[in-house]
């Protein structure tokens, strides 16, 4: 069976050519941004991993954003709150002047197994209330 093609024609020209069912797949999973973090944790002890938050530029929230969690850590695991925490943006982006005060976002925190030393990994997806898709994966150092 042959698969059915997708063409974008503007102005007489050809301007794309793919499959529509695998164009609509690759919009739907692949993450805005895709970054690793290094980060270390006291064996046992709950920590602060990172912040999702997204405001307005008069500081006001925007909605808290939605985590997942895609690949759970094999020695601990992965806990997330509802809170407040300071933005951190640029000084030259409007939102810089927000970083003075704690704004709503969700919390992320890692905890590892009781007596628990080496290494741990994580990855989480966070949607934003502007629809931005992130996913962040998290080596821990674990000590």
């Amino acid at each position: 069976m042959m698969a059915r093609l997708a063409i974008l024609v503007a102005g007489g020209m050809l301007l794309a050519l793919c499959p529509p069912s695998q164009a609509d797949e690759v919009g739907k999973s692949a993450p805005s941004v895709t970054d690793s973090y290094v980060k270390g944790a006291v064996s046992e002890a709950k920590q602060y991993i990172r912040s999702y938050l997204s405001i307005n530029p008069d500081c006001s929230s925007m909605g808290n954003a939605k985590v997942t969690v895609v690949t759970k850590p094999e020695h601990g695991h992965v806990i997330v709150e509802n809170g407040e925490a300071y933005p951190d943006f640029s000084n030259d982006n409007v939102r810089g002047h927000c970083n003075s005060r704690k704004v709503p976002a969700a919390l992320l925190y890692y905890q590892s197994d009781s007596g628990f030393v080496g290494a741990d990994r994580l990855v989480v997806d966070a949607v934003m209330p502007s629809g931005m898709f992130y996913r962040h994966e998290f080596s821990i150092n674990v000590r």
